[in-house]
């Protein structure tokens, strides 16, 4: 039996819509990025639009700088983490980025308050690619796999 054969599939709409109100539901998550052999992590609020992760940032603080060396990022709340790309928007009050913005304002209004006005802040938007979360079922422990690129959804045991 290959390891294929040990993944049970499962509704990608469903397990997808499940992720998203989780996202929905909190405002804080820790981004991890990378570049030049350093790893760093950090706590960062956010606001979500599906399963696309946007907050602010300083453009000189390490987590940019790294994004901007490499933009593979990870998130990770209680049991779930994701995987995806960073893409730094700028300035949160262009023009451009009013359709972001409004997703963060109408989460966060105090912190985009108190924030989005000050000098080189910069609005991060992590598009995820794939989301992996520790499930319960009968007992027993899963690792739930969203692959949003091809669009599949399964269970793995934890020790595959």
């Amino acid at each position: 039996m290959g390891k294929e054969d040990l993944k049970m599939e499962l509704d990608f709409e469903k397990v997808r819509e499940e992720k998203i109100r989780f996202l929905d539901s909190h405002h804080v998550i820790v981004l991890a990025t990378s570049f030049d052999n350093r790893v760093t992590a950090r706590t960062v609020t956010y606001a979500s639009k599906g399963l696309e992760v946007y907050f602010m940032s300083w453009g000189h603080h390490k987590k940019c700088v790294q994004i901007r060396g490499n933009p593979k990022v990870a998130l990770c709340r209680d049991n779930l983490t994701m995987e995806g790309l960073a893409e730094i928007l700028g300035n949160p009050l262009d023009q451009k980025n009013k359709e972001y913005v409004e997703i963060y304002r109408n989460k966060l209004p105090h912190d985009f308050a108190g924030f989005a006005r000050i000098p080189g802040m910069v609005l991060v938007k992590v598009k995820p690619a794939f989301v992996v979360s520790w499930v319960r079922i009968k007992n027993r422990f899963f690792l739930e796999h969203l692959d949003l690129e091809s669009q599949r959804a399964y269970l793995k045991k934890p020790e595959e």
